[in-house]
């Protein structure tokens, strides 16, 4: 009776770990991290965390930039399974720039998106050596883009259950030619120009790496671009693909950030700045560029209404009272992409920030 039992419960164990039941043993670690203020992975990146760790069992760690050129957290990596990167443009202190060089080096599998491309400006090589890529730059911003699997991908595990055509969300990235040995998975087409790159793999010390130079905030709520991610870190991790689709992530959660954050999400045109302050606090002075619509007037719903529910938007009033409430609103209302400065314009002046008089 004994070694029959034994059998039967190393069947059902077969049975769950066959039908895609993650042990705590087993659970790969990933590590995600956030190093951009143009394409909102402060918001994208925590909500993948938490997608993979609802639906594929994923152990996963999310770290941030913060103050300046500065990553904390990366002693993670030392314990990760895989490493999934949207930065751009840092130039991280030496010991933080070792950290992930150790990593890669030591041949730890890596997953890049967007901007990863050109991630570090102390280590250019990055791109070519470790991506298997070449960005160097990008078609205009309104030009939208196309995806396109071309035939000879068509069998590779990262491609399955992924439209062969589908929009992406940003613009198209300048790539060719990929490195050698990267083999492409996906291009993509603007009007009026020839096909480029937009998802490959690559190998760098023995270790899979995945790329795709999509990562705007919209292709996370776009299924096709999260079968094909989906796929890519399971690929990178060398696991079977998931038995079942992968979903769009429908939910983003909304994030309270500071002075530092807001002025970089305030120089970049994909992320629109609403001042729901009065319109005479407005005119007394504004951030740049920014849109007003007051919180506190009876119309503030059916204005808000009319825009862009896809758009990420930084809100802030003037101690961060009402654009608390008015970011809860307009999550309610299904705005996906959704910052509030909480510090809002006291600390944007006791910082010394620029103004702007008047209405515009």
């Amino acid at each position: 009776m004994k070694a029959s039992s034994q059998l039967v419960r190393v069947f059902v164990c077969s049975l769950l770990l066959a039908g895609g039941v993650v042990s705590a043993a087993e659970k790969p670690h990933v590590v995600l991290i956030s190093g951009e203020y143009e394409y909102s992975s402060m918001i994208t990146l925590p909500a993948l965390a938490a997608y993979l760790e609802e639906n594929h069992g994923f152990k996963t760690t999310y770290l941030q930039r913060g103050g300046g050129e500065n990553i904390d957290g990366l002693d993670a990596l030392k314990s990760a399974d895989l490493a999934i990167l949207m930065i751009r443009r840092m130039t991280l202190p030496q010991d933080q720039l070792s950290q992930i060089r150790g990593y890669v080096e030591k041949g730890g599998p890596v997953v890049g998106l967007r901007t990863t491309s050109h991630a570090f400006e102390n280590w250019k090589e990055w791109d070519n050596e470790v991506l298997g890529g070449n960005y160097h730059g990008h078609h205009k911003n309104h030009l939208v883009a196309t995806a396109h699997a071309p035939k000879q991908a068509a069998n590779h595990p990262i491609m399955q259950g992924v439209k062969k055509t589908f929009v992406t969300g940003g613009s198209l990235y300048e790539t060719t030619p990929l490195a050698k040995g990267a083999t492409l998975l996906l291009n993509g087409t603007v009007e009026g120009a020839k096909p480029e790159p937009v998802a490959w793999t690559h190998e760098y010390k023995g270790a899979r790496v995945f790329y795709s130079s999509l990562g705007d905030a919209k292709d996370f709520a776009s299924q096709p671009f999260m079968q094909m991610l989906v796929g890519g870190i399971h690929w990178a991790l060398d696991r079977p693909q998931p038995d079942k689709p992968a979903k769009a992530i429908g939910s983003f959660p909304s994030r309270v950030i500071d002075t530092e954050a807001f002025e970089a999400f305030a120089k970049h045109h994909r992320t629109q700045v609403l001042d729901v302050r009065t319109p005479g606090e407005f005119r007394d002075g504004h951030v740049a560029k920014a849109w007003n619509i007051d919180f506190t007037a009876p119309d503030f719903r059916e204005k808000v209404g009319k825009l862009d529910r896809n758009r990420p938007y930084a809100l802030h009033c003037r101690s961060g009272g009402r654009s608390g409430r008015a970011t809860k609103i307009m999550k309610q209302m299904g705005f996906n992409f959704l910052y509030d400065y909480s510090g809002s314009m006291l600390d944007w002046e006791a910082a010394d920030k620029p103004l702007v008089e008047g209405d515009k």
